[in-house]
């Protein structure tokens, strides 16, 4: 009986279940109190890891009462999550972690867990320990330790650097740059030794293997469902699935000026985005993309009050002192703007509130708190108290122009460019220094035509002094281009209107059972391969241009997502419109959601934690499953309106649902395979940077629980008894709420639900009311639909 209890699928549909509401509480304590309040109370709970090993006990059983050879790729992966929880229980239970402290010019031979000292057989001395801010902050740039380790028993001594992603091996032990004093003359090192490390990678590799062989092996379920959908009539195929509040409302006193800049600076403003300058990283860029970056990192907009970036950091250098009581910060949080004394709604601030009346900046504890805290432990006030600490810094930058280095210095070694302030006090050139304040001057004086004559005289020096850097022009003139074209934006429009009139054509289609002219399904695809192609080369350029992979940040990973929506369209539904409209509005609502306020370009170097190969593989991987997810819930949504159109005189449609379904079965089994693999790639980037595979961070937790989601809407069908195709969709409809919250409610509204440690209710979006309460209502209305003769 026990036996029997333990081997069933609704005994791992209960632990599963059980397993995903704790971790999803846990995240809520965790922002009302902390980490280690969570992990003590869920995550690493006695209750908690008893829940896990019943779940890779009742798994072994499911496989031994199927009698399935383990040497087949589905229960390669099962096996391996066991392998993976058998090496997490080894690290959890006999890994040791700590923290080392030692100052220049002391070395150490010890390391602290919990009060308590652990004696290494080395010694690591550190000779100097170096740390960059960011110029007119406090915030951390990078910092780093360089040490010497000394095994004097072996008569091994060596020196070497520790930083993020960079860390130190000495027999068994891991070295990893945490924090260091406020002198800046120490450095703390956490301190591990995993001897689970060996058998958890080896999870992580039979994990990968197992799941990439299911997709080509002859009798797993995704070819089992292919197979089924390439059986299918054409003609069924075609049919079953074709078918801002105004923030600038404050007057000023400086009205006249702004809206005479605003008319009047518009040449000047286009030829000063055309002359070359040397970002942050050292990358050549035409200035006009990094006005861009500008305004959308301080405001996440692309235009403030009808002026374009050019004319808002044209007027920052020229006239600061009317440009720090514009509202130009973005806020996210309502405790940051209550303690600003501020409306709680209003998003944008000026530059001047964040400072007294001796201009210090009035949150120079908590920047420094929240800066020391581990990036895990960090609460969303943390958060933006951190990101609006760099939003002021770039904001301070502009106004003195230091952001502008478009002046090549002669003869430097390093092709070093630099900004306004540099160029009267490093640049012995009287006449470059001449035009230079003239064309300061005469913006000043807003004699905005002449300065173009300035302008051009530093356009000049540029190209003599620095051609040997200055991108060609062909490059200059695609990077302008692309700025101007918007392509994603445009794209966003067009994948909308087509993917809605697909998916109106597909039901009206299917609602009168009438076939689709050829002719039509070739027009149709020919439309979406251009704009994948569009799509494909758009993202092409933004490497070019950027000369990184670009899904570093919010903007480029929403764009990403889009990207794989359209793929998972062409790859799996181009025979099926409603598939590919479904694929089509997916990838338009991320890349328009993507324009809606929360982007966040990168202007300056990436973190040093994201300096890492790992990120691209991870972050592209797990992004993708995104869109996967997205194209799922749209085509159970989708089959639960064709549920509504159910009646005794329509019976083809049960066929149209049965085929939908086995869509979105592929389409839900794709996207867990690629969320489940970008996770555990995650674990390995977090274990090679900072020593842990995971740390129950909410980003985290969310996706583990998004997987524990789809992992229980795939299984439904083992129990017999109550799986319909009807269940499934709506699985599908619901569980995506789950990547919503990993995605976006996680970074922007968690500790907005609820937070009992600060009270602050930021509430729920009023599209996420609108979106909730729509699928309620057709679920009710569906409900009732869901058998009329057969149960399907």
């Amino acid at each position: 009986m026990i036996y029997k209890i333990l081997s069933s699928y609704l005994t791992m549909f209960l632990l599963l279940i059980i397993l995903a509401i704790g971790a999803a509480v846990g995240t809520f304590l965790e922002n009302d109190f902390g980490n280690a309040y969570a992990k003590n109370t869920v995550y690493t709970s006695w209750w908690y890891q008893t829940l896990l090993f019943l779940s890779a006990f009742n798994l072994i059983l499911i496989f031994v009462q199927l009698r399935k050879s383990i040497l087949k790729p589905g229960p390669i992966f099962h096996f391996a999550f066991v392998i993976i929880l058998i090496g997490a229980f080894i690290t959890h239970h006999f890994g040791i972690e700590g923290t080392m402290h030692i100052r220049e010019g002391q070395k150490s031979n010890t390391f602290t867990i919990e009060n308590k000292q652990i004696v290494l057989p080395f010694f690591v001395e550190l000779n100097d320990f170096t740390l960059k801010r960011y110029p007119g902050s406090r915030a951390p740039s990078e910092f780093n330790s360089d040490v010497t380790v000394i095994d004097v028993e072996n008569a091994q001594k060596f020196e070497t650097k520790i930083y993020m992603n960079n860390t130190l091996t000495y027999k068994g032990f891991k070295f990893f740059q945490t924090s260091y004093d406020e002198d800046e003359k120490g450095t703390f090192l956490s301190v591990n030794k995993d001897p689970g490390v060996i058998i958890t990678y080896i999870g992580y590799a039979l994990l990968f293997l197992g799941l990439i062989l299911t997709l080509f092996d002859p009798k797993s379920r995704i070819r089992f469902l292919l197979l089924k959908l390439h059986k299918m009539p054409i003609a069924i195929l075609v049919f079953t699935i074709s078918v801002v509040p105004n923030l600038y409302s404050q007057q000023y006193n400086y009205d006249n000026y702004l809206v005479e800049h605003k008319e009047n600076s518009k040449e000047l403003a286009e030829e000063l985005g055309k002359i070359i300058v040397q970002g942050p990283t050292g990358r050549m860029k035409p200035l006009d993309t990094q006005n861009k970056e500008v305004l959308y990192k301080l405001t996440g907009k692309g235009k403030w009050n009808g002026m374009d970036a050019n004319q808002v950091v044209l007027g920052m250098f020229t006239r600061p002192e009317i440009w720090k009581n514009v509202y130009l910060i973005r806020v996210k949080t309502p405790k940051l703007r209550k303690l600003l004394n501020v409306d709680e709604n209003q998003k944008l601030v000026p530059f001047n509130v964040f400072f007294d009346e001796r201009g210090q900046f009035k949150f120079t504890e908590e920047a420094e708190k929240a800066s020391k805290m581990a990036p895990s432990k960090r609460g969303t006030f943390e958060r933006d108290i951190i990101q609006v600490d760099e939003l002021l810094n770039i904001a301070f930058m502009s106004f003195r122009g230091m952001l502008i280095n478009v002046f090549p210095k002669p003869d430097s070694p390093n092709n070093e460019w630099v900004n306004l302030p540099a160029l009267f006090m490093e640049l012995d050139t009287s006449e470059l220094q001449k035009k230079s304040m003239s064309f300061l001057d005469k913006v000043y004086a807003r004699d905005y035509q002449s300065a173009i004559t300035d302008l051009n005289y530093i356009k000049n020096y540029q190209l003599n002094n620095g051609e040997e850097v200055i991108p060609s022009q062909s490059r200059i003139d695609a990077e302008l281009w692309y700025n101007d074209m918007r392509i994603f934006i445009k794209l966003s429009v067009a994948y909308l209107l087509i993917g809605l009139l697909l998916v109106f054509y597909s039901l009206i289609s299917m609602f009168y059972n009438k076939m689709l002219n050829p002719k039509v399904r070739i027009i149709m695809n020919s439309v979406v391969l251009i704009l994948f192609l569009s799509h494909s080369f758009g993202i092409a350029l933004r490497w070019f241009i950027g000369g990184y992979a670009p899904i570093s940040n919010t903007y480029e990973t929403m764009v990403y997502i889009a990207y794989s929506s359209v793929l998972a369209g062409i790859l799996f539904f181009r025979k099926s419109i409603i598939g590919l409209g479904a694929a089509l509005i997916m990838a338009g609502v991320f890349v328009f959601s993507a324009y809606l306020g929360e982007i966040n370009p990168q202007i300056t170097s990436l973190v040093p934690v994201l300096k890492s190969y790992w990120l691209s593989i991870h972050v592209s991987v797990i992004t993708a499953s995104y869109g996967f997810f997205g194209v799922s819930a749209i085509l159970g949504f989708l089959t639960l309106i064709i549920y509504l159109l159910r009646n005794t005189s329509r019976p083809h449609l049960d066929v149209h649902i049965q085929n939908i379904t086995y869509i979105n079965e592929v389409t839900v089994i794709i996207g867990l395979i690629l969320l489940t693999i970008g996770n555990f790639l995650g674990g390995i980037w977090a274990n090679e940077s900072w020593g842990r595979y995971w740390g129950w961070d909410p980003k985290e937790t969310w996706t583990y629980i998004s997987i524990i989601v789809y992992t229980i809407v795939l299984h439904l069908r083992f129990i017999k008894n109550i799986y319909s195709h009807y269940i499934f969709n709506v699985g599908t409809v619901i569980s995506f709420f789950s990547i919503l919250m990993t995605y976006y409610g996680v970074n922007y509204y968690l500790s907005g639900l609820h937070s009992y440690a600060t009270g602050d209710p930021a509430p729920m979006p009023t599209w996420l009311y609108i979106m909730i309460g729509i699928i309620v209502v057709t679920i009710i209305l569906s409900y009732n639909k869901r058998i009329i003769k057969n149960k399907i």
